[in-house]
């Protein structure tokens, strides 16, 4: 009666939020409340797919579930990002009976990192994504062994994983568990580089025997193909692979033959497609189907945009703070890039989540390599313009280049009028919109 009980609350205050568009958590944090063991009583569907990691996870999950979708699946999905304890229950009470039962097909549920431990003993996921581990958001996540070890304690040794075989942190979790694994990969191609572009923070030596890793080639960061020179540990075979790239048409090639479009020319959007490509083929669904959805859902994204202003094109990254892996990404695609650059840098806020504004990641970030460009300004802006434009000076980029700004509203009027090239700029999500806005450039890629 309890359960019952709790989950018809839980449900009204679900209709409530759906009638003011708000309470993606509060449902379920409420539910909890009066039922702290109300997770453990959902009858859940044969099929759970849940995905974690630092980043990544948000859009993988996104596109699972609409190839799900059209592929006729009802899908049970929180799709609003709230991704701990109160949000994943607020999603299974959306979809189910005042008895608990879901009544979705699949439920494919984005969790946070440090929550698997208690989520997944709930929803027992049949298959586990972990998009990656990097240093991301050091007050509250630490160190990213930390962050393994809290997946680690949730994955049973039923759970199918599906990983990145180009990551060797991810190959922690098959040495030291049991658990069936698909792997998905990107083969050598013209973006590969031999000698590393980056410090390489996140995973540099053997998980075995402790011995600096040896690459082949890097796609990014310590990814890419591996071996350790000392012990058996490499980069396991791809079951699907990433054959070719091709940044200029937005567009991969899977094993060879087939061809799908990819949101921005980004490698993170590469592996996010390889991810939820492996996970909806598991689950038998139709090779032409899965890429004609993920060609549908590249054609809408809004994260990232290519504009005109006059002669200049503006490319609008849509970063996350906190995470030096994501802004190293936003780097690698301005290293590709030819010509005289204007290069934007800021936030509003750092995080949501805490009073205290940590900046300890910034150094994390590999500047150095806009040094080697024809950088003509750093625009600074936002409440941290400051500590942004010392970062920058500290990597070898002219002062005399640098500008700081308290705002949007200051700094774009000076972006016009007084810096030459095409413009870059690197955001937190709360500036993208505003900056759009502001430059006021007509769309053009």
């Amino acid at each position: 009666m309890r359960k019952t009980i709790s989950i018809i609350i839980g449900k009204i205050f679900v209709f409530i939020g759906k009638l003011l568009h708000r309470g993606s958590s509060l449902p379920g944090s409420i539910a909890l409340k009066l039922y702290p063991n109300l997770m453990h009583e959902f009858k859940m569907p044969e099929i759970v797919i849940a995905v974690t990691g630092s980043s990544g996870k948000g859009s993988i999950t996104s596109m699972i579930a609409e190839i799900c979708k059209k592929a006729g699946y009802k899908v049970a999905h929180n799709s609003k990002g709230s991704n701990l304890s109160a949000g994943i229950t607020t999603l299974l009470l959306e979809h189910s009976t005042v008895h608990g039962g879901i009544k979705s097909d699949i439920v494919i549920a984005e969790v946070d990192e440090r929550y698997c431990k208690y989520v997944f003993p709930c929803i027992k996921p049949k298959y586990v994504v972990i998009s990656n581990i990097t240093r991301d958001q050091p007050p509250r996540q630490g160190h990213f062994d930390l962050v393994y070890q809290e997946i680690k304690k949730a994955l049973t040794s039923d759970m199918h994983l599906i990983l990145s075989s180009d990551d060797p942190m991810l190959q922690k979790f098959v040495l030291e568990k049991e658990n069936p694994v698909t792997y998905y990969g990107i083969d050598k191609n013209r973006y590969s580089y031999i000698v590393s572009k980056f410090k390489n923070l996140n995973f540099t030596y053997c998980p075995i025997c402790h011995t600096k890793l040896i690459y082949d080639y890097y796609h990014f960061e310590e990814i890419g193909d591996y071996h350790c020179p000392n012990c058996q540990f490499k980069r396991p075979l791809a079951d699907i692979t990433c054959t070719d790239i091709d940044y200029d048409n937005k567009a991969i090639t899977i094993q060879n033959n087939k061809k799908t479009h990819i949101p921005y020319q980004l490698l993170y959007c590469v592996y996010n497609s390889l991810a939820a490509y492996t996970a909806t083929k598991l689950l038998g669904i139709k090779e032409d189907d899965i890429l004609t959805t993920i060609d549908e859902i590249a054609g809408n994204t809004k994260n990232f945009s290519i504009y005109h202003y006059q002669d200049r094109k503006v490319h609008i990254l849509n970063n996350k703070n906190e995470n030096s892996s994501t802004f190293n990404q936003s780097i690698l695609y301005v290293d590709r890039m030819k010509g005289e650059k204007t290069i934007v840098i800021g936030w509003k806020e750092i995080s949501r989540r805490y009073a205290f504004d940590d900046l300890s990641w910034l150094y994390d970030i590999d500047f150095e390599i806009l040094a080697k460009h024809d950088i003509h300004s750093v625009i600074c802006v936002g409440l941290h313009c400051y500590d942004i434009a010392t970062r920058v000076k500290y990597a070898n980029i002219e002062e005399k280049k640098i500008k700081t700004f308290d705002s949007l509203e200051e700094a774009v009027p000076y972006i016009k009028k007084r810096t030459k090239g095409d413009i870059y700029a690197i955001l937190n999500f709360d500036y993208v919109v505003p900056f759009q806005e502001l430059m006021n450039g007509s769309e053009n890629e």
